[in-house]
Protein backbone atom coordinates (compact mmCIF):
# COMPACT_ATOMS: atom_id res chain seq x y z
CA UNK A 1 0.00 0.00 0.00
CA UNK A 2 2.85 2.48 0.70
CA UNK A 3 4.69 1.70 -1.93
CA UNK A 4 1.65 2.22 -4.23
CA UNK A 5 1.27 5.39 -2.54
CA UNK A 6 4.78 6.22 -3.00
CA UNK A 7 4.30 5.79 -6.78
CA UNK A 8 1.37 7.75 -6.67
CA UNK A 9 3.15 10.69 -5.08
CA UNK A 10 6.18 10.50 -7.37
CA UNK A 11 4.14 10.18 -10.25
CA UNK A 12 2.19 13.28 -9.29
CA UNK A 13 5.09 15.68 -8.67
CA UNK A 14 6.73 14.28 -11.70
CA UNK A 15 3.28 15.34 -13.96
CA UNK A 16 3.51 18.72 -12.16
CA UNK A 17 6.87 19.09 -12.97
CA UNK A 18 6.33 18.74 -16.64
CA UNK A 19 3.44 20.36 -16.71
CA UNK A 20 4.75 23.35 -15.11
CA UNK A 21 7.86 23.35 -17.46
CA UNK A 22 5.53 23.14 -20.16
CA UNK A 23 3.20 26.16 -19.36
CA UNK A 24 6.41 28.14 -18.90
CA UNK A 25 7.22 27.62 -22.16
CA UNK A 26 3.84 28.04 -23.85
CA UNK A 27 3.30 31.20 -21.83
CA UNK A 28 6.56 33.01 -22.65
CA UNK A 29 4.87 34.26 -26.36
CA UNK A 30 7.59 33.07 -28.15
CA UNK A 31 5.26 31.60 -31.08
CA UNK A 32 7.13 27.56 -30.61
CA UNK A 33 7.41 27.78 -26.98
CA UNK A 34 5.81 24.61 -26.86
CA UNK A 35 7.98 23.36 -29.96
CA UNK A 36 11.02 23.88 -27.97
CA UNK A 37 9.93 22.44 -24.90
CA UNK A 38 9.31 19.26 -26.87
CA UNK A 39 12.26 19.61 -28.45
CA UNK A 40 14.82 20.19 -25.08
CA UNK A 41 12.61 17.36 -23.02
CA UNK A 42 13.06 15.37 -25.94
CA UNK A 43 16.87 16.22 -26.52
CA UNK A 44 17.74 15.56 -22.81
CA UNK A 45 15.52 12.12 -22.46
CA UNK A 46 16.52 10.96 -25.88
CA UNK A 47 13.44 9.85 -26.19
CA UNK A 48 12.46 7.92 -29.51
CA UNK A 49 9.77 8.80 -32.23
CA UNK A 50 6.96 7.10 -30.13
CA UNK A 51 7.97 8.85 -26.86
CA UNK A 52 7.86 12.07 -28.82
CA UNK A 53 4.17 11.78 -30.23
CA UNK A 54 3.10 10.89 -26.46
CA UNK A 55 5.12 13.95 -25.24
CA UNK A 56 3.60 15.76 -27.81
CA UNK A 57 -0.19 14.84 -27.17
CA UNK A 58 0.94 15.17 -23.20
CA UNK A 59 1.84 19.50 -24.04
CA UNK A 60 -1.38 19.59 -25.94
CA UNK A 61 -3.45 18.51 -23.47
CA UNK A 62 -1.68 20.34 -21.20
CA UNK A 63 -2.10 23.22 -23.52
CA UNK A 64 -5.95 22.74 -23.92
CA UNK A 65 -6.47 22.64 -20.11
CA UNK A 66 -4.37 25.68 -19.50
CA UNK A 67 -6.56 27.60 -21.97
CA UNK A 68 -10.04 26.12 -20.80
CA UNK A 69 -9.37 27.08 -17.15
CA UNK A 70 -8.97 30.67 -18.49
CA UNK A 71 -12.40 30.29 -18.74
CA UNK A 72 -13.74 33.64 -20.49
CA UNK A 73 -10.75 35.06 -21.88
CA UNK A 74 -9.37 36.82 -18.76
CA UNK A 75 -7.43 34.64 -15.84
CA UNK A 76 -8.35 33.90 -12.62
CA UNK A 77 -5.97 35.77 -11.10
CA UNK A 78 -7.42 39.09 -13.07
CA UNK A 79 -10.97 37.93 -12.17
CA UNK A 80 -9.64 37.64 -8.44
CA UNK A 81 -7.74 40.85 -8.38
CA UNK A 82 -10.87 42.67 -8.99
CA UNK A 83 -12.51 41.25 -6.80
CA UNK A 84 -10.28 41.97 -4.10
CA UNK A 85 -10.04 45.83 -5.68
CA UNK A 86 -14.03 46.08 -5.36
CA UNK A 87 -15.60 47.81 -2.10
CA UNK A 88 -16.83 44.75 -1.22
CA UNK A 89 -15.73 41.13 -1.80
CA UNK A 90 -18.36 39.19 -4.31
CA UNK A 91 -18.00 35.65 -2.14
CA UNK A 92 -20.64 34.44 -4.94
CA UNK A 93 -18.39 35.38 -7.82
CA UNK A 94 -15.49 33.95 -6.09
CA UNK A 95 -16.85 30.47 -5.55
CA UNK A 96 -18.59 30.77 -8.98
CA UNK A 97 -15.03 31.12 -10.58
CA UNK A 98 -13.35 28.16 -8.70
CA UNK A 99 -16.79 26.40 -9.01
CA UNK A 100 -16.39 26.96 -12.96
CA UNK A 101 -12.49 25.85 -12.92
CA UNK A 102 -13.47 23.10 -11.16
CA UNK A 103 -15.78 21.68 -13.43
CA UNK A 104 -13.77 22.15 -16.49
CA UNK A 105 -10.82 20.80 -14.68
CA UNK A 106 -12.83 17.48 -13.99
CA UNK A 107 -14.47 17.05 -17.17
CA UNK A 108 -10.93 17.18 -18.86
CA UNK A 109 -8.99 15.88 -16.76
CA UNK A 110 -9.36 12.14 -17.97
CA UNK A 111 -7.77 13.20 -21.57
CA UNK A 112 -4.83 15.03 -19.48
CA UNK A 113 -4.09 11.86 -17.30
CA UNK A 114 -4.66 9.46 -20.28
CA UNK A 115 -2.00 11.51 -21.98
CA UNK A 116 0.49 11.61 -19.33
CA UNK A 117 0.34 7.96 -18.09
CA UNK A 118 1.01 7.16 -21.80
CA UNK A 119 4.14 9.56 -21.87
CA UNK A 120 5.50 8.46 -18.48
CA UNK A 121 4.70 4.68 -19.23
CA UNK A 122 6.77 4.92 -22.39
CA UNK A 123 10.06 5.72 -20.64
CA UNK A 124 12.72 3.57 -19.90
CA UNK A 125 13.63 3.18 -16.34
CA UNK A 126 16.76 5.28 -17.16
CA UNK A 127 14.37 8.13 -18.54
CA UNK A 128 11.63 8.15 -15.48
CA UNK A 129 15.18 8.47 -13.11
CA UNK A 130 15.98 11.47 -14.99
CA UNK A 131 12.13 12.85 -14.70
CA UNK A 132 11.93 12.38 -10.88
CA UNK A 133 15.49 13.95 -10.02
CA UNK A 134 14.08 16.93 -11.52
CA UNK A 135 10.62 16.37 -9.73
CA UNK A 136 12.73 16.29 -6.29
CA UNK A 137 15.27 19.19 -7.74
CA UNK A 138 12.04 22.01 -7.95
CA UNK A 139 12.06 21.56 -11.63
CA UNK A 140 11.31 25.41 -12.74
CA UNK A 141 14.03 26.34 -10.06
CA UNK A 142 16.49 24.59 -12.21
CA UNK A 143 15.44 25.03 -15.41
CA UNK A 144 18.56 26.12 -16.23
CA UNK A 145 19.54 22.08 -16.42
CA UNK A 146 17.23 22.04 -18.76
CA UNK A 147 18.21 24.26 -21.79
CA UNK A 148 21.50 22.87 -22.65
Amino acid sequence: MMKHLKQIIIGTVAVATVAAGATVYAQRGEGHGQERMIERVSSRLELDDNQNAALSAFAAELTDMRDLMRGNGTSMREEFKALIEAETFDQTRALSMINERVAVLQANAPELVVAAGTFFDGLSPEQKSQVRALAERGGHRHHDRWNH
